[in-house]
């Protein structure tokens, strides 16, 4: 229980990190700016006023700490759809799928960026919906207000076929060749609230993306916990696809497991049920863990007699 406490205080705590991050590169726009039109604290402030030289001096002493501040921070910078951190890469799968089907090849840059993604699914599984994707966050908190206005009102919990989500990603891929990479903006979550707090941070504007995030907020709130991770997102689909025999996964001691208790699997944010040693889109987020009353839960290394 301890442990699964950790794994869904780590949880949370990521995804705000994550959220953070996007925050800085979305800022990170206006202090190139600066850094090429003035390259001086005074100046900015004469310009911009005396917060605008505050926050232009402390992101000049953090770049500083990695060499000039200036390459730096062209080396870093990005969305959700491929991010450059000190210069290392980070590319959505999607992202990567979409720019193959309309370009039909890959930057080298761009394709190593799929090593980590693709690295962290092998291992763990579908971790990016539990620890990094900053829109599962606020489809967590819906669920929390679910259950809140549950105890009022009606909410069903409906169930579609998991072909569901692919159906999405091929229909993303096909509009992306013909209209352009930013219908990913409104199909995925993250790609949709990375782009809103882009545009609202950088440019002081409302994305039509936010049209999006409401549409999975209404989705999560009135049709199941975490709907659309669990139904809509092509990435968490793809992912989970990916790692369906991750290294690392949920291990259960079924002597201590009781027959009766179906309480894993009633709480699993992503209908996974632990009980009969399923696996296949366990983000490890810990939900189960702190609720099994015997403790049979753990995460480990995959058992080889568990294949799936």
């Amino acid at each position: 229980m301890k442990s699964g406490k950790t794994l869904l205080i780590l949880s949370i705590l990521s995804r705000f990190s994550v959220i953070g991050l996007l925050c800085a590169l979305a800022m990170l726009t206006e202090y190139q700016n600066l850094k090429k039109a003035y390259n001086h604290p005074r100046l900015v402030e004469l310009s911009s006023g005396r917060a605008m030289r505050v926050f232009y001096e402390t992101a000049d002493s953090f770049f500083s700490l990695f060499g000039d501040p200036a390459e730096t921070a062209r080396r870093s910078g990005g969305m959700t759809w491929s991010i450059r951190l000190m210069g290392a890469p980070f590319t959505d799968p999607v992202a990567a799928l979409s720019v193959l089907a309309k370009s039909r090849h890959w930057e080298l840059g761009f394709a190593l960026g799929l090593v980590a993604p693709i690295g962290m699914a092998l291992v763990f599984g579908r971790v990016f919906c539990s620890y990094i994707c900053p829109a599962s966050l606020l489809f967590f908190a819906i669920a929390r207000l679910r259950n809140v206005l549950g105890r009022y009102l009606y909410f069903p919990d409906f169930s579609i076929p998991g072909g569901f989500a692919w159906g999405i990603l091929f229909g993303g891929l096909v509009a992306a060749v013909w209209i352009g990479h930013g219908i990913w903006s409104l199909v995925l979550p993250y790609f949709a609230l990375g782009q809103t707090l882009f545009q609202g941070i950088a440019f002081g504007t409302l994305s039509i993306s936010l049209g999006s995030l409401i549409v999975f907020s209404i989705l999560d709130l009135c049709l199941g916990r975490q709907f659309t991770c669990r139904y809509v997102c092509p990435t968490g689909r793809l992912l989970g696809f990916i790692g369906r025999r991750s290294l690392i996964s949920i291990r259960r001691e079924a002597p201590l497991c009781l027959a009766s208790c179906q309480s894993c699997a009633d709480v699993c944010p992503m209908k996974v049920n632990p009980k009969m040693d399923e696996t296949v889109d366990c983000s490890l987020c810990g939900e189960c863990l702190v609720i099994c009353p015997t403790n049979c839960l753990s995460i480990g290394l995959r058992p080889k007699k568990i294949l799936s």
